[in-house]
């Protein structure tokens, strides 16, 4: 029996309009896959239906891992307990406390870390069924940075602060030092007094160090970047540390080879030399500490581990905030300096304690020059 004129064009129609159909899914499709931000839908029972690869990205989890799950696994506690509640009375009572709105959020990895977005919510009705889009961009970048400028913004006042200082107390401090040394020279010297004197002398000096310190940890000077061989520097700032009658029993091991570094020596000799004297006086002035250097990139790392008792958590969670110390006689600022002038290179300093023992500071350095 022949096909009638106007079934085929019904056929054909709807041909071309499922082609439109699936085009159209592909190209949505696309977009959704594409998305740099994490895109999750899920129903109006909180269940996941749809989750792009950028939202695997954000939370570990793949999409086989996650569809068919409440959406309140990604999120840390209270907010995992409480988000079902939300949902049904957005759905019952119609008010919206995010859905059209957007706000800062907490989410939860797999591993059970968390981690600030931006959650936007909107709603759609597909066949007659609720559904819900969030998108969620990762605000940890842009926390840091706000964090980095609250820093340098700090470190500007402490600045002026240190210059005002060094001029109304610096000065005054070398003046009184001279008198008192001119008092001592009259004193016998083996009077009781001659003794009095030379600590007071020796309190100034302290006093006058730890004006340095500020100065420098306030305001260091800018990096003159040139070649340097991270080894051959190690190696003299060791040497200088060896002259020391109390580290005498210290060894330091170079291991590895990276090229050179675009630096600052001088400045680098004042991160290196904290670092080791750190690790010597960690092993009480005796052991081995050991550098290796290390090719990563376009950069180069070099760790110090010493064999130390390592650093308490407590402590280490607060081991760059400037002025705290667990030394006696510390100024608490040696390691914030630091960790300046390795900032001030575009560098990268941490520490931890590994499980065998002792600590092991990681400073990373890029190989060609950067202007910060």
């Amino acid at each position: 029996m022949q096909e009638t004129g106007a079934s085929h064009g019904d056929r054909t129609e709807r041909g071309q309009l499922e082609e439109r159909l699936r085009a159209s899914e592909a190209r949505w499709r696309s977009i959704v896959e594409s998305a740099v931000d994490g895109i999750v839908v899920i129903d109006a029972r909180g269940s996941i239906e749809s989750f792009n690869p950028a939202a695997t990205r954000l939370f570990g989890y793949t999409e086989a891992d996650v569809v068919g799950k409440n959406v309140n696994m990604l999120m840390p506690s209270p907010y995992h307990e409480e988000h079902d509640g939300y949902l049904s009375r957005y759905l019952s009572t119609g008010t919206a406390k995010i859905i059209g709105i957007g706000r800062e959020v907490i989410g939860r990895h797999r591993d059970g870390s968390t981690f600030p977005v931006h959650l936007a919510v909107g709603e759609m009705l597909v066949n007659g069924e609720r559904k819900f889009t969030g998108i969620l961009h990762d605000l940890r970048a842009r926390i840091q940075i706000e964090e980095r400028l609250r820093e340098q913004t700090a470190m500007a006042r402490l600045g002026e602060m240190a210059a005002v200082i060094a001029h109304e107390v610096k000065n005054p401090l070398a003046g009184v030092r001279g008198a008192i040394q001119v008092i001592g020279g009259r004193l016998p010297k083996d009077s009781k007094d001659a003794a009095v004197i030379k600590e007071i002398v020796s309190r100034i000096d302290a006093l006058n160090e730890l004006m340095k310190d500020l100065l420098l940890f306030a305001r260091p000077p800018q990096p003159h970047q040139m070649p340097v061989d991270l080894a051959g520097l190690i190696r003299t700032t060791a040497d200088l540390l060896s002259a020391d009658p109390s580290l005498k029993d210290i060894a330091v091991r170079i291991v590895g080879e990276a090229p050179p570094v675009q630096a600052d020596a001088e400045l680098l000799k004042i991160v290196f030399q904290n670092l080791l004297m750190n690790g010597a006086q960690a092993m009480q002035g005796q052991g081995v500490i050991q550098v290796t250097l290390q090719a990563a990139d376009s950069a180069c790392r070099v760790t110090f581990h010493d064999s130390g008792p390592g650093i308490a958590p407590d402590v280490l969670g607060q081991i760059f905030t400037p002025f705290f110390t667990t030394k006696a006689r510390g100024t608490g600022l040696g390691l914030p300096t630091a960790k300046r002038i390795v900032e001030a290179h575009a560098g990268t300093i941490a520490i931890e304690c590994p499980p065998g023992g002792g600590t092991a500071v990681r400073v990373e350095l890029p190989v060609s020059a950067v202007t910060i």
